[in-house]
């Protein structure tokens, strides 16, 4: 591990003195201390609100644990049906049991009860207990269920076709830094799962890769996850608006799906240009809404896909005057991205 790239986001300052357990920074004294050998280095007194209410309400628990199979379940409108047939059959066993659950429901009310209640009663009771209480905890996903089959057909009275795919936008960007050959540095702010890291071309770099998340549960999949692709990669627990890092470190600094929910998207936006080398690529995707959706599709935009952010579109204006070469695509109905360079 490069130690050099490390900053203290107490002091600034770059010395630290490391084991698997604990880093210390030598120069004001700040402990941090490792998480299975991943360093914290942020302080959890400067988070935000927002932050550390979605690290431990969404991705330290039942979002982040089921994280691969949740997320592209909550755009299961927008994904075509042959090609996520498995995540529409899933949709329909649900939908099945829930009405299952409310035709028992309604057959304990309107039948004639017994002289008292019996074990099948009281499960049944306890069952609907439990989902009501998993949804009021996570109401984003009862939205996907009441939604989902009105926005698929919405969608499919339309043909959105945006003016470069997704592949295309990442093989545009990608293409100077391959042509190089050089060693490149990258960082994949909220990286988590590592899924789009891996998935979106970056590996063809000749490149030392760099894996931020304020969230453990997340961060630890994404090392088992690279670690089965026997790629080398640094984690590190980190803040995204207090990036522990030295000015001008990276070649490439990416962020997938997670500006729009920080509690402070423009510092975060300041912090990934602060790190980005002269002439270095800044890539961010997240959800915005596509001109001429209609009501059930804002609907569901913002009870599902946008309803924990903070923010519900890309937040140009935010980006650094150091930025230049801003270019913001509607990649997807409900997805942007948007790619800059380091003046």
């Amino acid at each position: 591990m490069n130690l050099s790239k490390y900053q203290c986001p107490n002091c600034q300052q770059s010395a630290f003195r490391t084991d698997s357990t604990l880093w210390i920074c030598q120069n004001c004294g700040q402990e941090f201390p490792c998480i299975e050998g991943i360093p914290r280095l942020y302080l959890e007194n400067l988070l935000g609100e927002k932050d550390r209410e979605l690290r431990d309400k969404l991705y330290n628990g039942f979002l982040g644990t089921y994280y691969q199979h949740v997320m592209p379940f909550l755009s299961l409108p927008a994904r075509p049906a042959r090609a996520y047939w498995k995540g529409w059959l899933v949709y329909v066993v649900i939908v099945l049991f829930l009405v299952g659950i409310v035709a028992s429901l309604l057959a304990l009310v309107i039948t004639e009860a017994p002289a008292g209640p019996t074990v099948a009663h009281l499960v049944l009771v306890l069952l609907i207990a439990a989902i009501v209480f998993f949804f009021f905890r996570h109401p984003y996903l009862l939205y996907l269920i009441i939604l989902a089959v009105p926005v698929k057909i919405s969608l499919l009275q339309k043909n959105f076709r945006p003016a470069l795919s997704f592949g295309e936008i990442h093989d545009n960007v990608l293409r100077e830094f391959l042509e190089s050959g050089e060693k490149r540095q990258v960082l994949d702010i909220s990286t988590g799962t590592c899924n789009s890291l891996y998935r979106h071309g970056w590996m063809k770099l000749n490149a030392e890769y760099t894996g931020l998340d304020l969230s453990e549960t997340m961060l630890l999949q994404g090392r088992k996850f690279m670690s089965q692709q026997q790629i080398p990669i640094d984690f590190v627990l980190g803040d995204a608006t207090r990036l522990p890092f030295q000015v001008e470190t990276f070649d490439i600094v990416l962020n997938y799906g997670a500006l729009n929910g920080f509690t402070n998207p423009g510092l975060a936006l300041e912090e990934m240009a602060r790190v980005t080398k002269k002439g270095g690529l800044v890539l961010f995707l997240d959800e915005q809404l596509y001109e001429g959706a209609t009501r059930v599709e804002r609907l569901y935009f913002r009870k599902v896909l946008s309803s924990h952010n903070v923010i519900h579109r890309c937040p140009v204006e935010l980006i650094p005057s150091s930025m230049k070469d801003i270019t913001l695509h509607q990649v997807y109905q409900f997805y942007y991205i948007c790619t800059c360079f380091k003046a």
